[in-house]
């Protein structure tokens, strides 16, 4: 295994979703960070804007500006919190949950696309440590990473 040129597998394997999602989802008008704060709603509907940023780690700007564009398609809407009267919690209208099957069947279209010829519990074992990795990468210490390299490397 050579680690130096691997991450960059991981690169091709996030822009080749985002050009197929924004290709494939082009006829129900979602773009690329639309269809992925919707799909995250599916399951985390009430959400606030806050939360829903950090469960991502996406950069609150285009969070912001991917839900402003999702209410104004008509696709989710912005309650105010009970709780909390600054903060305003993201529910699916009526338009966002009929698209739920058809974004989840493109969604699986691209998955089964990139692993055919993988059989299924490779493809679980793969997507499991997927899931490790993603955690550990959400929990990184980025300056005791780089301390460490400081220290390693002359």
């Amino acid at each position: 295994m050579n680690k130096k040129y691997d991450t960059r597998y991981f690169g091709i394997l996030h822009r080749q979703l985002q050009t197929y999602i924004n290709l494939a989802f082009k006829t129900i008008d979602l773009d690329y960070w639309e269809c992925i704060l919707i799909v995250n709603l599916y399951d985390n509907e009430g959400i606030n804007q806050e939360k829903l940023s950090s469960l991502l780690l996406i950069d609150k700007s285009i969070v912001t500006k991917t839900i402003n564009s999702l209410v104004n398609k008509g696709l989710i809407i912005r309650k105010v919190c009970e709780d909390d009267k600054r903060a305003k919690n993201l529910y699916l209208s009526d338009k966002g949950m009929g698209y739920k099957e058809q974004i989840f069947y493109l969604l699986e279209k691209w998955i089964d696309y990139i692993s055919d010829g993988i059989d299924k519990e490779t493809q679980e074992f793969v997507l499991s440590k997927l899931r490790v990795m993603a955690e550990k990468a959400r929990n990184a210490d980025f300056d005791k990473l780089i301390e460490a390299d400081e220290n390693n490397v002359k």
